[in-house]
């Protein structure tokens, strides 16, 4: 039976370290989890690939080293650090770094949250749900429910900190195709949540499932609107979308350490309306993306990426804030433990206003109202921006009509498009299915978010 690696017993073997290196520090992380689908035909139980390792890092003349293994035994992370120490000394290079010192810290949060459910019961219940689905609308020809639990601890180290945390995250993704026999037009649909909890959050916001086949059957056949500038209504999940690809790896501090992001040149002045305040926080409550510290043991906080227009802070790992003299914000993150730190997004969105949604609607003349965000990029050297969506619906003379068009592409310049925001409702709405890449790889969860918000914007 392999033993359990505690707080005591990792920091025991970080303490040497931090006597002989300018900075020392180490990260803990065991995953585990499972994945439940059902599509009609078949149900699905995989257990998700468990995880067990450490990174431990050292600062040695102006040079951060790190040395990572999957651990079976304390012996496992003992042989990293003699691994490492002998890089170290082998070494003739010599840099610049030096770190921003670390505030103490002492913290365990969270706790294991108890499953009672069997995988027969998971399984029953996620097939349940795919009938259901298809017993909603006579046009539905395929459907599919599928649930992931993930719990991982993680434990982070140095001579100024020992922190523990838990992160039990599910999420739940319902799809459909419809179509229609006489056109032989179909379309396909998906919605769900992510966020902290377990298997109890199974038969939660079942209510989206209706507004998603209601949508699904408006798209069916739905055609492609004419190209143009046009006043627009974004949904939360298209503020949310904006949110994320305008104010991300833009904002990251070591992509701009790299001079690879315009949002460099910004810093300190207007980016966007007096109206946009857009933060990135793994403080909220029941965010998927959430936590109580990041991967470098900075204590969870508020980073207010935008200020009333102004572009005010990027989000920071220790290294680039250090390099760039920054302030550190909790963004440090790994995509495991075998993995670099880079500076991340965790939960991006807008911040709420005071504007009525209706008197949004109304004080458009002729414009759309633009819903259910599936895809998007930006390009950080450039600030160029596109957002791809299911659904666009026609606004004439400030009231929403029966003309659906779909898919909807939106793209334009960041500054521009922000500027432009003249409206934002008091509404917050918080999700995020996907995982965020660093380029093509370096996955890490995130959710964005927000409120409507009436803007101008290029759509196709």
């Amino acid at each position: 039976m392999r033993r359990e690696i505690t707080l005591e017993t990792l920091n025991s073997l970080i303490k040497p370290l931090s006597e002989r290196y300018e900075f020392a520090r180490a990260l803990f992380v065991e995953t585990s989890g499972l994945t439940v689908s059902s599509n009609l035909n078949q149900t699905f139980v995989e257990p998700l690939s468990a995880q067990r390792g450490v990174v431990v890092s050292v600062l040695h003349n102006g040079l951060l080293y790190e040395g990572s293994s999957v651990v079976h035994s304390v012996a496992d992370i003992n042989k990293t650090i003699k691994g490492l120490e002998k890089t170290v000394a082998v070494s003739r290079q010599s840099g610049t770094l030096r770190l921003i010192p670390e505030e103490p810290l002492r913290l365990q949060a969270g706790a294991p949250i108890a499953d009672n459910l069997s995988e027969n019961d998971k399984a029953a219940f996620a097939a349940k749900m795919a009938r259901e689905i298809k017993a909603k609308k006579s046009m539905v020809a395929m459907a599919s429910a599928r649930y992931k639990q993930t719990n991982t601890r993680e434990l982070y180290v140095s001579s100024q900190k020992a922190l523990e945390q838990y992160l039990p995250r599910f999420e739940a993704i319902y799809s459909a195709v419809l179509k229609d026999d006489a056109t032989n037009s179909t379309a396909q649909i998906y919605d769900g949540f992510s966020q902290k909890g377990s298997w109890h959050l199974m038969g939660e916001n079942l209510t989206l499932i209706d507004r998603m086949l209601v949508d699904g059957e408006k798209i069916l056949g739905a055609p492609r609107l004419k190209p143009g500038h046009y006043d627009c209504i974004f949904s939360p999940s298209l503020s949310g979308m904006l949110a994320h690809e305008a104010f991300g790896h833009g904002t990251e501090a070591d992509t701009m350490q790299k001079g690879r992001a315009r949002g460099t040149e910004y810093l300190g002045k207007y980016v966007a309306s007096d109206k946009v305040r857009l933060y990135d926080s793994p403080l909220l409550a029941n965010a998927a993306a959430s936590y109580h510290f990041d991967h470098e043991g900075f204590p969870a906080a508020e980073t207010r990426i935008v200020e009333n227009g102004i572009l005010t802070q990027p989000m920071t790992d220790h290294a680039s804030a250090s390099r760039m003299n920054y302030r550190r914000s909790p963004n440090g993150r790994r995509e495991s433990f075998d993995h670099k730190i880079y500076s991340r997004m965790t939960n991006t969105y807008f911040m709420p206003g005071d504007d009525n949604l209706d008197t949004m609607i109304a004080s458009i003349e002729d414009g759309y109202f633009v819903d259910r965000a599936t895809n998007g990029m930006e390009d950080p050297k450039s600030w160029g921006i596109q957002l791809e969506a299911l659904v666009a619906r026609r606004i004439r003379k400030g009231k929403l009509t029966d003309e659906y068009f779909s898919p909807v592409i939106v793209t334009g310049y960041v500054p521009e498009i922000l500027q432009s925001i003249a409206m934002v409702s008091p509404h917050l709405n918080i999700n995020g299915l996907g995982m965020c890449g660093k380029g093509y790889k370096e996955w890490v969860k995130v959710t964005d978010g927000g409120p409507y918000l009436k803007l101008k914007a290029r759509l196709a």
